[in-house]
């Protein structure tokens, strides 16, 4: 029977071993293991869950466009600009977004991939306020670039195209469809006669029609391509874009403000220990900065980290002066960025809504602008160990610049005013199934510490068990103990 004993014995310490080392391995490698599982699930490889999500972004988005209806523009012209133009808001005119990354390159073992984006814009009445075929009034959008083009040169040149305006524009003003201001575009014959002309200042110029996303819709090329890295070699560079079109930098800016530099929005590495993030738009050909904004929000159980817009985005050096460098020809208060370089020479600019963060000049120089932080703020709420989106609205205005210019009678009279055109805000937010999942991610850690400590705490136990067993000679059968009572009887009557 004593061969029962000792194998009583091993078969507990045997346990109580293996039980506290695999407790102690799981509470003491659960971050290594944990940050493998990160990567394994969240890099971009061809087997990984973030590859699946990022190839065709599975969270719905949407775009809400608004434009601005000039309301007073004869009575502007007719009192040569000695009253200020007068906005109303229309929208907005909802749109479901989709993107797709197509013609995928993979380069250095799969560090990084080159791809295309095409993004598919699909109209939806039901959530709109209005319809596509809503007139709008504003600013006539191919004379002022054109007129903005031909500034510098001299007088003979400007004679030439003040003549072509009024031949066959006529009017600074422009009233169309909300269609043909976005999507499907309009016909324009000064735009025609400017493509055939094959003009070098005029080189940009490829299309006889106009429209603020004309030729994007469904497009895989508009947007140029990029070069990112996967996270495969380390998950901080997740989702980071170092290249735009071939190359680290912007051609349409200078030293700091040039560099290619954030993520696309969509994917993001963890951002627990950051309190600034960068966003690389290629409609302004340069990124945005957010900032932490030391607030949480919950979505579905998962904790995610508030990053907004500031001021310092839309600077040019008037506030922080490392923000200099985006001034490209003249200087004006801060608030808006230049991007006329990026958008074929026309003088565009860019703020955010109804110039929220501004300068107080632009939304003053103009009637109908109400910025507010509840309706005009960028932001977006990340997860901070996943780098997952939980929630993001990308707004942001495109502005027009008239001014004066010396030669062409349409712009003779007009006052320098930064007209709004358009503004958009694009949203997103994590659906119940996909935070189920991410959900599922977040918890590993607690599960690994849980279980770890449970398996600790049940080896202490069964060492505790076995030394009270022990002490009890609870190891030994009866007929030991009635042997080891005999013996100790003996002992005595001897």
């Amino acid at each position: 029977m004593g061969c029962c004993k000792h194998k009583n014995v091993i078969i507990l310490t045997t346990l109580v071993f293996l039980f506290l080392t695999i407790g102690i391995l799981s509470m003491s490698l659960w971050s290594t293991v944990y940050n493998k599982i990160l990567v394994r699930e969240l890099t971009i490889t061809n087997d990984s869950t973030g590859y699946k999500m990022w190839q065709e972004t599975p969270v719905p988005m949407y775009l809400n466009v608004f434009l601005f209806n000039w309301s007073n523009a004869e009575e502007v012209i007719d009192n040569n600009w000695s009253i200020k133009p007068r906005f109303e808001e229309l929208g907005p005119y909802v749109f479901s977004e989709h993107h797709i990354r197509t013609n995928l390159t993979w380069i250095n073992d799969n560090q990084s991939v080159i791809y295309y984006q095409k993004r598919i814009w699909k109209f939806i009445p039901e959530l709109s306020n209005g319809n596509l075929s809503d007139k709008v009034t504003n600013v006539n959008v191919v004379a002022v670039a054109a007129s903005y083009l031909v500034r510098k040169q001299g007088y003979p040149v400007k004679k030439i195209l003040s003549f072509l305006l009024g031949l066959k524009e006529k009017s600074l003003i422009l009233t169309k469809t909300v269609d043909e201001w976005l999507f499907t575009g309009y016909k324009d014959s000064l735009l025609e006669l400017i493509a055939s002309l094959n003009l070098p200042i005029f080189s940009s110029v490829t299309s006889d029609r106009f429209g603020w996303f004309f030729g994007r819709n469904n497009s895989e090329t508009y947007d140029g391509n990029f070069t990112m890295f996967t996270g495969s070699n380390d998950i901080e560079l997740l989702g980071i874009i170092n290249e735009w079109n071939g190359k680290p930098y912007s051609p349409y800016f200078n030293d700091y403000c040039a560099f290619v530099n954030g993520t696309s929005g969509e994917l993001w590495p963890p951002v627990e220990k950051y309190d600034l993030v960068d966003i690389f738009a290629p409609d302004l050909c340069s990124s945005v900065r957010l900032q932490f904004q030391d607030s949480y929000k919950e979505f579905f159980g998962i904790r995610g980290k508030k990053y907004a817009a500031t001021d310092f985005d839309f600077d040019n050096g008037t506030k922080y002066p490392e923000q200099k460098c985006f001034i490209t020809d003249q200087t004006y208060p801060s608030g808006v960025r230049d991007i006329s370089k990026c958008k074929f020479g026309a003088p565009a600019f860019v703020s955010y809504p109804h110039f929220y963060l501004a300068d107080p000049f632009y939304a003053n120089s103009v009637d109908g602008m109400h910025p507010n932080k509840t309706a005009h703020e960028f932001y977006i709420i990340l997860e901070p160990n996943t780098g997952v989106p939980l929630e993001a609205r990308a707004a942001l205005q495109l502005n027009l610049l008239i001014q004066p210019i010396s030669g062409i009678s349409m712009f003779k009279k007009v006052k320098k005013t930064f007209m709004p055109m358009v503004y958009f805000t694009q949203t997103a937010l994590l659906s119940k199934p996909l935070a189920k999942e991410a959900k599922m991610l977040l918890t590993l850690p607690s599960v690994m510490l849980y279980t770890g400590g449970a398996l600790v705490g049940i080896a202490l136990l069964g060492a505790l068990a076995g030394i009270y067993i022990t002490c009890n000679r609870a190891w030994t059968t009866r007929e030991e103990e009635n042997r080891l009572l005999d013996g100790q009887q003996n002992n005595v009557q001897q």
